[in-house]
C-alpha cells in the first residue's frame, strides 16, 4: 500500500505542470443498460448505455445514481450496473511518432492506473495499422505486426493473436471516442515506447520495414493486401478525390508498399503501383524466406478441360418429369462448359466455351409447359462462347452430369429440399442481464423491442423451415441465459447445417433503412475454408430478403459477430431493417411484414442448399 501510494507521488511530480482533476465517475458494467427520468425501475427509459461507457456522476438516491451521459442527457443509474471509482485524468501529455509530434482533437491523458490513453483512430492513422470497431460487442479489434489484438471496452482481459493476455487497466468509451492503453498497444505493434519525463512527451519508434527491391534476408515479413471486394479501384493517390488508374477483383493479393491513413500503397501482380482504400481488404502476411525451388508437380493446376478445340452446339432437347424438367444439351465433340445462377428473375445460365451454335430447330426460344421452367432460351453470346439460359418460375435444385463421350449434358431441374436439415435460428438479443433484466436490443422511436420482432420472426422461420422438413434448433423461445459465445456452442454442439441468427438494424441517424447480411469468414484463420459457403449463404438469403421486403439492398457484409466467429458451420446474421428509422420500425410492428421476412430468409436457405 505504501508502495503504491509513493508511486502516485512519484507519477505526479513528473507531471508536474499537467491539468489534474479528480472527478467521480460510474463505468457500466452490463452489456446495455436503460438511463431513466427518475430512481426506479418503473421510471420512464429515456437512454441507453453500453458496458464500459463513463458517466459522470452527479448525485445518488438510495442505490440509484444521477448521472450525465456524454451527449449531455442527465439521468438514474441502477447502482448494481456499475462501477464507481474516483478516476484521475492526467492531460499534458505530449506524443512523438519517430521524432514527429503528433497532434489530436482528443487529447490523450493518463488515467488513474498511470497508463497513457490514446484515441483509437491514432492507432491506425500513426501506427500503421488496421482498426475496426465491433459495435455489438464494444469490441476493437487492431491488426498489424503479425498481430491481432482484440480489446473490450470494460474489461481488462485482451486478446492478442487468439491469446488472453491481461491488462492492467481498461479500454474506456470517453466523450463519445474510444480510449485505448498506448503502451499495450505499441507493444504489440513492435513500436518502441520511451518516456521523456523532462518533457512529459512519450517517444514512439516505429520498427522500419525492408525497403522495397532491398534484400530482406531470411524470415523477414512481408505484407499482402487480399481484396475482399468484387470490383476494386485502384487510385493514384490515398483518397477518393484522386483518379483511377486501375481495377482489381475480389481475391487478388497485393503487395503492401505503405500507408497513409486509412489507404494502402499497393503493388499489383503486372508490376502497377497505386492506392487502396483499406476498408476493401485484408491484411495478410507472410514470410520471406529462402525455400527450395518447386518441383513441377508442386504446384496445384486446374483440370484440363474435356475439349479445347472448336465445337458446335447440335440440339437442346426438354423433358417433363413428374417433378420437374430434364433438359439435354448435344454437342458435336465433348462439352467444355461453366454454370451460373441469376436472381431478378431467376434464371439458370450454361456457357458453352468455343462453341457456336448449330441447332436442328429454329428461332432462339423453346417454349416449356412446366412448374419449374418457363422457358429455355439460347444464343451467340460471344463469337466463340454460346449461352443457354433457363427461364426458372421457383427455387429449384439443379443436377448436372455428362454422358461417357462428354458430347451429351443433362440437366435435371427438380424443387429444392432443406429436408433432413438440422438448422439452428437465434432470434437475437433478450439474454437475461446481471440484475434480471432481459436486454432488449434496439429499441424504436416507438417503443418497439428488437428482442420482441426477431423472436416472432424467428419462430416462423421455425415453423416454415419445420413444415419443409428440416430439424429446427431455436437458441431462445422467451429470454435466455445464454451468452453469444454460447448460442453459438449449440449449434456446434448438435452438428447443424446452418446457423441463423435474426436482428434488426439501428442507428443514430433515423434516416437510415435497409436490409444487411452479415457472415465472417477472414482468410487468415481455419474458417477461410467455408468463405465461399458462408459469402452463399448471406448472398441468398439477402437477395431473397431485399426481393419480398422491398426494401434498400445495403448488400452482405463481413463482421466480426461472436456468433459468426464461434459457429464452425455456414452462419449468417441478417439486419431485416432499421428498427431506429420510424417507417421500418412500423414495418416490423406488423405481422405481414414480419411474416414476409422469415419466408424470405426461408427461401434463402432452401436456395443456398438447391443452387450449384
Amino acid at each position: 500500500m505504501l508502495f503504491r501510494f509513493l508511486l502516485a507521488v512519484f507519477i505526479l511530480s513528473i507531471f508536474a505542470g499537467a491539468a489534474f482533476a479528480a472527478e467521480e465517475k460510474a463505468t457500466v458494467t452490463g452489456s446495455v443498460v436503460n438511463i431513466r427520468s427518475s430512481p426506479s425501475l418503473e421510471a420512464k427509459v429515456i437512454s441507453k448505455v453500453a458496458r464500459g461507457q463513463e458517466l459522470e456522476v452527479l448525485g445518488q438516491e438510495g442505490e440509484w445514481y444521477r448521472v450525465k451521459l456524454p451527449t449531455g442527457t442527465v439521468g438514474w443509474i441502477a447502482g448494481s450496473l456499475v462501477e464507481l471509482k474516483k478516476q484521475a485524468a492526467m492531460t499534458g501529455v505530449k506524443i512523438k511518432v519517430d521524432g514527429r509530434l503528433i497532434s489530436f482533437d482528443v487529447e490523450p491523458y493518463i488515467d488513474a492506473q498511470s497508463r497513457t490513453m490514446v484515441p483509437i483512430r491514432f492507432v491506425a492513422n500513426e501506427l500503421g495499422s488496421q482498426v475496426f470497431w465491433k459495435q455489438a460487442e464494444q469490441e476493437v479489434v487492431i491488426t498489424g505486426n503479425d498481430r491481432i489484438i482484440q480489446l473490450w471496452i470494460g474489461q481488462s482481459l485482451a486478446r492478442v493473436n487468439g491469446k488472453e493476455v491481461a491488462m492492467d487497466t481498461v479500454p474506456v468509451l470517453k466523450n463519445g471516442r474510444t480510449m485505448v492503453p498506448l503502451r499495450f498497444v505499441s507493444d504489440n505493434l513492435g513500436v518502441e515506447v520511451t518516456w521523456d519525463g523532462a518533457t512529459r512527451t512519450v517517444l514512439l519508434q516505429k520498427v522500419k520495414a525492408p525497403g522495397k527491391g532491398g534484400e530482406t534476408g531470411t524470415g523477414t515479413m512481408a505484407k499482402l493486401a487480399v481484396v475482399t471486394g468484387n470490383v476494386v479501384n485502384i487510385r493514384s493517390g490515398p483518397g477518393l478525390e484522386y483518379e483511377v488508374i486501375n481495377q482489381v477483383v475480389k481475391g487478388d493479393a497485393l503487395t503492401v508498399l505503405g500507408q497513409s491513413g486509412d489507404w494502402f500503397q499497393v503493388e499489383t501482380r503486372n508490376g502497377g503501383q497505386g492506392w487502396i482504400a483499406n476498408w476493401l481488404v485484408v491484411l495478410r502476411t507472410v514470410q520471406n524466406q529462402a525455400s527450395r525451388s518447386a518441383e513441377p508437380e508442386d504446384r496445384p493446376r486446374p483440370a484440363p478441360p474435356l475439349y479445347t478445340g472448336a465445337n458446335k452446339l447440335l440440339d437442346i432437347e426438354a423433358k417433363d418429369l413428374e417433378d420437374g424438367l430434364l433438359v439435354t444439351v448435344v454437342g458435336a465433340h465433348p462439352l467444355n462448359y461453366s454454370h451460373f445462377s441469376l436472381t431478378n428473375p431467376r434464371r439458370l445460365v450454361l456457357d458453352f466455351l468455343n462453341t457456336t451454335l448449330e441447332l436442328d430447330w429454329e428461332g432462339d426460344y423453346l417454349p416449356v409447359n412446366n412448374e419449374l421452367v418457363g422457358a429455355i432460351r439460347v444464343g451467340q453470346f460471344t463469337e466463340d462462347q454460346a449461352r443457354v439460359v433457363i427461364d426458372l418460375k421457383d427455387l429449384y435444385s439443379a443436377g448436372f452430369s455428362l454422358s461417357e463421350d462428354g458430347k451429351r449434358l443433362t440437366v435435371k431441374i427438380q424443387p429444392p429440399t432443406v429436408k433432413g436439415k438440422t438448422i439452428v435460428i437465434d432470434p437475437g438479443h433478450g439474454s437475461i442481464q446481471p440484475g434480471g433484466w432481459s436486454d432488449p436490443g434496439a429499441v424504436g422511436p416507438n417503443g418497439l423491442y428488437e428482442k420482441d420482432v426477431v423472436l416472432d420472426i424467428g419462430l416462423k422461420v421455425a415453423d416454415l423451415l419445420t413444415k419443409e422438413g428440416a430439424s429446427v434448433v431455436l437458441t431462445r423461445t422467451g429470454n435466455t441465459v445464454l451468452s453469444l459465445a454460447e448460442r453459438a456452442q449449440v449449434a456446434n454442439e448438435i452438428n447443424a447445417d446452418l446457423f441463423i441468427s435474426i436482428h434488426a438494424n439501428a442507428s443514430p441517424s433515423p434516416s437510415l433503412a435497409g436490409t444487411a447480411t452479415y457472415y465472417y469468414a477472414p482468410w487468415n484463420s481455419q474458417l477461410a475454408t467455408q468463405r465461399a459457403a458462408r459469402e452463399k449463404l448471406a448472398r441468398c438469403v439477402q437477395q431473397e430478403l431485399v426481393r419480398e421486403l422491398q426494401r434498400r439492398d445495403i448488400g452482405i457484409l463481413e463482421e466480426n459477430f461472436s456468433v459468426l466467429r464461434n459457429t464452425t458451420m455456414p452462419s449468417v446474421l441478417v439486419e431485416t431493417a432499421f428498427i431506429s428509422n420510424p417507417e421500418e420500425e412500423g414495418l416490423l410492428s406488423q405481422e405481414a411484414f414480419r411474416q414476409k421476412a422469415a419466408q424470405a430468409i426461408v427461401r434463402g436457405i432452401i436456395r443456398f442448399f438447391a443452387e450449384p
